[in-house]
């Protein structure tokens, strides 16, 4: 069959010969316009310039407009997964990168916390293991040191000054509100 009776079926509505006949080679060239890592959308490309290609088909004038109409569908929509599919990449790539960069920080600001943690006196490093290690509430920590629930919420308060203090000089910003997030 040629390509001028197959078009002649198609502008009927008869798709078969197109199917048996150009189907490979159009699925062969989707693949090459795709590259090897995205080939599998080959069919994806066929499917929608066969599909296109059929609800225009009474607007061709002869089988070299529609076979070029067919080709360039395909070449198009490859073209398009591939932009897609490089924007997906520049995207997770960069949020890796983000996420790097996040965890870096973040384990900078554990440090400094940590280190800031371990010059507390010992009555406040004790009251920090009990409030946000232990996650112990108020009037739990007020039991166990027999002291008021107030007592405990100025000890607490005097504690994050004295951290937010010793951040400050060290770093030059105050940083506390982050290292709470942490902490939570």
């Amino acid at each position: 069959m040629t390509e001028d009776e197959i078009f002649i079926d198609f502008q009927q509505g008869k798709i078969d010969s197109l199917y048996d006949i150009l189907y490979g080679r159009l699925m062969s060239y989707a693949s090459r316009c795709l590259g090897e890592d995205a080939s599998f959308m080959s069919e994806d490309c066929v499917q929608d310039a066969i599909y296109k290609t059929y609800r225009m088909r009474s607007t061709f004038q002869n089988a070299a407009a529609f076979k070029s109409y067919l080709y360039t569908c395909i070449h198009n929509h490859a073209v398009s997964i591939l932009r897609k599919q490089m924007a997906q990449e520049n995207y997770l790539a960069n949020r890796e990168e983000e996420d790097l960069q996040h965890s870096l920080l973040e384990q900078e600001v554990l440090d400094l916390l940590f280190d800031a943690i371990r010059s507390l006196p010992e009555k406040y490093r004790r009251l920090f293991d009990m409030s946000f290690e232990q996650g112990l509430k108020n009037a739990e920590i007020a039991a166990l040191l027999h002291v008021s629930e107030s007592a405990v919420k100025k000890q607490k308060a005097s504690m994050i000054q004295q951290l937010r203090d010793d951040l400050l000089r060290k770093t030059g910003k105050d940083y506390m509100s982050l290292f709470l997030l942490c902490l939570m």
